[in-house]
């Protein structure tokens, strides 16, 4: 019966010092991730965005080694993103995103050494350009191209046809 008493109280020893190695040695591989500037408004749909990133082992020590990367997608659709980030210091990565639809994106910020929080919403406002504008626009430009074309051809040809003077046509004898 001592015998039993003993194994068991080593095997439970075992797994709460092997727990607390695991706790110890995972505690050290995480970040905390932030955006500290980029988001004062939403940024709009089409519009480029830079995004300041702020990576923080423990959320005290600054993180500037590794590779950070910012990515995105827009549940229930294929929309996805994702933006490698460059480091300047100080824990700081900037990453310039441009969002292709608007909506409450899913947003995570991924580091290549560190556990990094879940993905977090991240709202985009409408195209702040009417849909229909670039469309306009295109169109118009193609239209003065024409008229810009017609009054070259007019310009190199003399600007104007040749007509036959009045009263002789096909005289007859």
């Amino acid at each position: 019966m001592r015998r039993l008493i003993r194994t068991t109280l080593t095997l439970a020893m075992l797994a709460a010092l092997g727990a607390l190695t695991a706790a110890t040695v995972a505690a050290g591989n995480y970040a905390e991730t932030s955006i500290v500037d980029g988001v004062d408004t939403p940024p709009a749909a089409g519009e480029q965005r830079e995004l300041r990133l702020l990576l923080l082992q423990h959320g005290v020590t600054p993180v500037d080694h590794g590779t950070v990367e910012l990515t995105a997608w827009l549940p229930g659709t294929d929309e996805r993103i994702s933006v490698m980030a460059t480091s300047v210091g100080s824990g700081e990565s900037i990453a310039n995103v441009t969002f292709p639809a608007a909506g409450d994106w899913q947003m995570r910020i991924l580091h290549s050494v560190f556990e990094t929080p879940e993905a977090s919403a991240f709202a985009v406002a409408p195209s702040s350009t009417a849909t229909w504008l670039p469309a306009i626009g295109s169109i118009a430009a193609l239209l003065l191209a024409v008229v810009a074309l017609i009054v070259v051809a007019r310009r190199i040809g003399g600007g104007r046809v040749a007509s036959e003077p009045a009263g002789e046509g096909l005289r007859t004898s």
